[in-house]
């Protein structure tokens, strides 16, 4: 009797269990399908480069990929890979200069998602309007303002600059945060300065700056600013957290080819920027997908400038 009590309760609760599973009452098949991350940190800067983070929390495409994704506002570029390496965020968005230089160094990253593409225009070098400089050899001898001047800025300008037969050992670059940058104009300690939006359409709008280069031509048309990466470990350790963040990225940048969308979500997160204003900021691209043959432009231009020293195959960073 014992034995067929035993044999009853056995019975019984299997039927229990088996009732529950089919009721969706284990979440088995969440843990083995579902990204094995969910709250998701991702680091960023108040720039339009960001905007797709935005848009992607804005229209849900995170939410569809079972993500509770939050943007971390990071003070300057210099913390993108910092803060992504000691796990501080999840993910972040870089330039990939400093991206390749990481790399080159051994920093084990991987590059997820590409994030911003620049145009014509996009990054000028500019200065009051009653300057005397109006050509890139008048800035032989002068001070130009950068928020870096051994990243993305620099070499943009630097290329652009040897473009123009001036070599980058004749300017003097002085780093200065964005917002500082008209004041600096304004009070002479610099003459010309990097800028980039919203900071340019400010800076035209309340004095009149007025555009000496365009960093964004030549050797460096339409090349790829920055993107979205994590370490190794991470994308080792959580591959579905990291396919899911792809999809839903790639959804964003597909919808960014909306103009209005960007314009709109802008305001949100980009301090003083007013809606009329980001209506008429110019923008770069944000390319849907990832491709080798574009970061190594950046990577190879590198090279040419000595910023590393020999060729660097972009291969590796790339998830």
């Amino acid at each position: 009797m014992k034995i067929r009590r035993w044999t009853y309760a056995t019975a019984l609760v299997t039927l229990a269990v088996s009732a529950l599973t089919a009721c969706g009452g284990s979440d088995s098949s969440k843990n083995t399908s579902g990204p094995e991350k969910t709250n998701i940190k991702v680091g960023v800067l108040p720039i339009p480069d960001a905007a797709t983070v935005y848009l992607a929390r804005q229209k849900g495409y995170f939410k569809a990929e079972g993500l509770n994704v939050t943007p971390t506002i990071l003070a300057n570029g210099s913390e993108t890979i910092s803060r992504t390496m000691s796990g501080g965020v999840d993910f972040s968005y870089s330039a990939y200069i400093p991206i390749v230089q990481a790399a080159t160094q051994g920093v084990k990253i991987k590059v997820v998602t590409d994030g911003y593409q620049g145009r014509s225009n996009l990054y000028p070098l500019i200065t009051l309007p009653n300057s005397p400089i109006h050509n890139a050899k008048q800035l032989v001898g002068k001070k130009i303002g950068l928020i870096n001047t051994k990243g993305f800025p620099s070499l943009l300008t630097n290329a652009a600059l040897k473009n123009q037969g001036v070599a980058p050992d004749q300017v003097h670059l002085v780093e200065i945060q964005y917002p500082n940058m008209p004041a600096a104009l304004q009070n002479h300690s610099i003459d010309a300065a990097f800028m980039t939006e919203p900071f340019l359409s400010q800076s035209q709008q309340k004095f009149g700056a007025r555009v000496i280069l365009d960093t964004m031509s030549g050797p460096t048309a339409d090349l790829p600013v920055g993107g979205y990466l994590t370490s190794q470990k991470f994308a080792k350790q959580n591959p579905k957290t990291v396919a899911a963040f792809q999809r839903a990225m790639a959804k964003a940048q597909q919808a960014a080819t909306d103009r209005n969308l960007v314009s709109q979500i802008l305001p949100t997160y980009v301090k003083n920027l007013s809606p009329q204003v980001a209506q008429t900021i110019t923008l770069g691209t944000y390319p849907a997908s990832l491709s080798k043959t574009r970061l190594q432009r950046v990577a190879d231009l590198m090279t040419e400038l000595g910023v590393i020293k020999q060729h660097y195959d972009v291969s590796g960073v790339l998830q």
